[in-house]
């Protein structure tokens, strides 16, 4: 087997495991959620505070459509993540957040779960308010 070949094909598998900040969006309904009994507002800005107190970057924030897109970056058990945020009113005082969250390359990834992680900091968020 050729030297070309065998980086054609790490190549391949890299690309077709990795995540985008698109593929990442599309899994809209994909992914876990939680309701909060607090404002769509407050929610919004627990979710801000929950991703900087994990250390993750910000790529896309859009607080009208209630979506936010997070980056995490290379760790000893991953190539980092990209982890998409969906928020919608359910009513004057409730607020419901779904995470969805993929692995930039897919081989050899053990991510952390920030589903769980992102909510249950968004909960310990919303109760210091």
């Amino acid at each position: 087997m050729s030297i070309r070949l065998v980086l054609a094909l790490v190549f391949g598998v890299l690309v077709i495991g990795c995540a985008s900040t698109d593929t990442v969006k599309e899994a809209k309904g994909q992914g876990t959620t939680r309701s909060y009994a607090r404002s769509y507002d407050a929610v919004y800005e627990a979710t801000l505070a929950a991703a900087k107190k994990k250390d993750l970057e910000v790529v896309e924030a859009n607080k009208d459509t209630g979506a936010l897109v997070l980056s995490h970056g290379v760790t000893l058990l991953s190539w980092g993540e990209r982890i998409a945020v969906f928020m919608k009113a359910i009513g004057s005082n409730a607020t419901q957040v779904e995470i969805v969250s993929k692995p930039v390359l897919a081989p050899l990834n053990f991510p952390p779960e920030w589903d769980r992680i992102l909510l249950d900091q968004i909960a310990e968020e919303l109760q210091k308010k």
